[in-house]
């Protein structure tokens, strides 16, 4: 009776100022909304089609199941994940936290050795608050499907998902009991259907329990290994179409880009029939679901099918340019969430914890708001406010090198505060400031962070300012010590020997 009474005072506290109508068709007030969080595995601002400006020709991707998400419901145009890379941006959104005040600064190994020599911790602290830990703790089923990577070494034992406030999982990357078999030869196309048939029947059970879930559906695609089936290619036209992309004498399929659509339209396929699902389940309007991507695609060099696309943005995965970490970010809750509708605020990984405690009628403890790198923004999700100024500043590390083109090494360090970005090495070696107001009409394409800013006269005052807070930050982050200098800004041409 408390959570039901807490969320209902909270969501008129969210709803203030919003048309009375929308009120009215809101989730039913006897029961907290449930939430679910879908998670690509390195797909970029372009692999989306709801992404894909007409003339912008970013890809051909055919996702017509999360189009229809963006088209009932709200997508963003400047949402980031708080890292390029997948375990600390998904600790990001578990716990609200930048991940590298956390140890997290690249993706966990699965051993110790390993994990120590890049400056990681082995696994995410399970005392950390999260938003699995605390939706349980008031009542909420909390389910996770698919991919964990928050943690899988043996010696120390890293934590199993249960740990963490989970009370059904199965998973891989994980110490879980209950695992996906990935060196299974099918699982490349048959991972999107199995975490979908998992998600399914934990939606079925909170049902019929008449309790309120949260879970997590964290996919495989677009993560290497691919191999779509011949019915999942033949999405993209008859095998007289596909015939340029085949080895006659073996039938083997050679375009990266079949290969690489065909396994994200079966993923956005399985989406839809977790949609229908929830439909067919009459949870629809009572259940917040957010789509996005954990960071940006991969560099083909290190994987021949990895052929996303960042849009318009320079970087991809390990950049800490605007490709690697602004991604799609698309919410949908029938009569609650504005139909077809489009906000430039800009938001963070880091925000999902925090709004969805909010948005379940729980307040967060001060000690645990007084750690978070995130804020609420329910507000935002469920009127046509846009949000002008965040809290505080979004913060990056990045404490490797960066594969790929020296256009998309970005420096090792980076700050956001309103429009203005700074990067830079801790030791100085690279500064970089881009204003990213691609909203104003007359400051088209500043998004490209092709403009660096830093030595204009004008922006001392600016450069100087966000260089202390990103090295104030950084000098509390555990173990930078070794923080590689990142970046590339020339290129030698070949010379005569």
């Amino acid at each position: 009776m408390h959570l039901r009474m807490t969320w209902t005072r909270s969501m008129m506290l969210v709803m203030a100022g919003i048309a009375m109508a929308t009120v009215a068709q809101a989730a039913p007030p006897h029961q907290p909304p449930n939430f679910i969080h879908l998670m690509m595995d390195d797909w970029g601002w372009g692999d989306v089609g709801a992404y894909n400006s007409p003339g912008g020709g970013f890809t051909r991707v055919k996702t017509p199941n999360i189009d229809t998400l963006a088209r009932t419901g709200k997508m963003f145009t400047d949402y980031h994940s708080t890292s390029p890379v997948c375990s600390p941006s998904r600790a990001g959104i578990m716990t609200g936290r930048f991940p590298g005040e956390l140890g997290i600064h690249s993706s966990l190994n699965q051993e110790d050795s390993l994990n120590k020599a890049r400056g990681n911790v082995d696994f995410l602290d399970p005392a950390l608050p999260s938003v699995t830990v605390t939706l349980q703790q008031h009542g909420y089923s909390v389910g996770h499907f698919g991919k964990w990577h928050l943690g899988d070494t043996q010696t120390p034992p890293a934590p199993p998902p249960s740990a963490y406030g989970i009370n059904m999982s199965k998973t891989y990357l994980s110490n879980d009991p209950n695992k996906f078999n990935v060196s299974a030869l099918d699982w490349p196309s048959q991972s999107s259907g199995a975490i979908v048939d998992q998600a399914i029947a934990f939606m079925q059970d909170a049902k019929q329990k008449s309790v309120p879930f949260y879970m997590n559906v964290w996919f495989h695609v677009s993560h290497e290994r691919l191999d779509p089936t011949e019915e999942q290619k033949n999405v993209y036209g008859p095998k007289s179409i596909q015939s340029v992309c085949r080895i006659p004498s073996t039938n083997e399929t050679t375009c990266p880009h079949l290969i690489f659509w065909a396994s994200q339209t079966n993923a956005d396929t399985q989406i839809g029939r977790l949609v229908a699902a929830l439909h067919n389940m009459d949870l629809a309007r009572g259940t917040l679901l957010a789509f996005t991507t954990d960071n940006g695609p991969e560099d083909p060099a290190n994987y021949v099918n990895a052929v996303g696309s960042a849009g318009p943005f320079r970087g991809q995965k390990r950049s800490l340019y605007e490709g690697g970490h602004r991604l799609p970010f698309i919410v949908s809750m029938p009569e609650t969430i504005p139909a077809k509708s489009v906000d430039h605020s800009t938001i963070s990984g880091a925000d999902w914890f925090p709004t969805v405690a909010k948005m379940a009628g729980i307040e967060l403890p001060e000690s645990t708001m007084a750690t978070l790198s995130g804020q609420d923004i329910s507000a935002i999700l469920v009127s046509n406010s846009t949000m002008t100024k965040r809290m505080k500043p979004l913060l990056w590390d990045w404490q490797l090198n960066v594969s790929g083109p020296c256009w998309n090494r970005a420096p090792g360090l980076a700050i956001r505060d309103g429009p203005f970005k700074l990067l830079l090495n801790p030791d100085f070696s690279r500064v970089e400031l881009y204003n990213l107001d691609a909203v104003t009409e007359d400051k088209h394409g500043e998004y490209f962070e092709a403009q660096n800013l830093a030595g204009d006269a004008t922006m001392k005052l600016t450069v100087d300012r966000l260089r202390s807070q990103a090295m104030e930050w950084w000098k509390t982050l555990p173990n930078t010590t070794g923080h590689a200098v990142t970046g590339c800004d020339n290129f030698p041409l070949p010379v005569e020997n």
